[in-house]
């Protein structure tokens, strides 16, 4: 249940980031203009496309790039005269030899095939298909150690400044939520159990206390973790008073083993 809890709290953090950064519209000389967010519908469907997986990390140059290509608007107009499709303007003549012809660009002749070039540029409109095309372009960039500037510019040309400069921000935009949503959440998670308003310690510290109380061992090396779960040993035996950010349950543990040592 907490689980479950934790996922749905984190994906409307994460959504009201991307409903934010889709009403923000950054001119030349980073003059800022606020207008209509993009579609909840169409961003809840991308967010899901995001995290099918279940996991925490989002990849940041994803969202980035959807923002600098379309402002994270799954429907947009074709581009560069008709030729760029979907949220992320992927060019449907480049991105069927690349991934979906078997032999390449070997004999490659665009003029030849418009109608599956057309076929191709309309599954590119798609939300899931055009993050799966993303997510092996930038697989590619990585292998070449290229910045993702290069979905503009192609592996080969020389990224535009203005555009690396708003993937850079954007990039460090939602890099930065995805990190402050889960944070976030496991201090909500951590003030739900304790009916404290405010948790007064650090959420990697709660971790460490509650996995200690949970009878977990450890899974990192971090001080601040550690210093938790050390906490949580010290209250277990006695020798320590149970924090007043600790869970309910922690501290009923912590209560019985004071006992059973009184006892004996």
């Amino acid at each position: 249940m907490n689980l479950l809890i934790f996922l749905g709290l984190s994906f409307q953090c994460m959504l009201n980031h991307m409903s934010y950064a889709s009403s923000i519209h950054i001119r030349p000389g980073w003059d800022v203009v606020q207008s209509r967010p993009a579609s909840e519908r169409q961003l809840k469907r991308f967010l899901r496309e995001l995290t099918k997986n279940e996991e925490e990390y989002i990849d940041p140059r994803i969202l980035a790039l959807s923002w600098v290509e379309s402002r994270i608007r799954p429907r947009v107009r074709r581009g560069d005269r008709g030729k760029a499709c979907g949220m992320f303007q992927i060019h449907a003549r480049y991105s069927y030899p690349m991934f979906r012809r078997r032999r390449g660009f070997n004999g490659w002749v665009e003029e030849e095939q418009k109608e599956v070039i057309g076929k191709e540029c309309r599954k590119l409109e798609s939300i899931r298909y055009s993050v799966k095309t993303v997510e092996k372009l930038l697989g590619m960039m990585d292998k070449r150690d290229l910045h993702p500037c290069h979905h503009n510019s192609g592996f080969y040309g020389r990224c535009n400044t203005w555009y690396k400069q708003r993937v850079d921000y954007w990039t460090a935009y939602f890099k930065f939520a995805n990190f402050i949503c889960n944070e976030r959440i496991v201090k909500i998670m951590a003030m739900m159990r304790t009916g404290n308003p405010i948790p007064t310690a650090p959420a990697t510290m709660i971790q460490g206390y509650l996995d200690a109380m949970g009878g977990k061992e450890p899974h990192s090396e971090d001080t601040t973790y550690k210093s938790g779960y050390d906490l949580a040993k010290l209250v277990q035996e006695g020798k320590a008073q149970a924090p007043s950010w600790a869970t309910e349950d922690s501290n009923s543990t912590s209560t019985t083993s004071e006992g059973t040592e009184r006892e004996g």
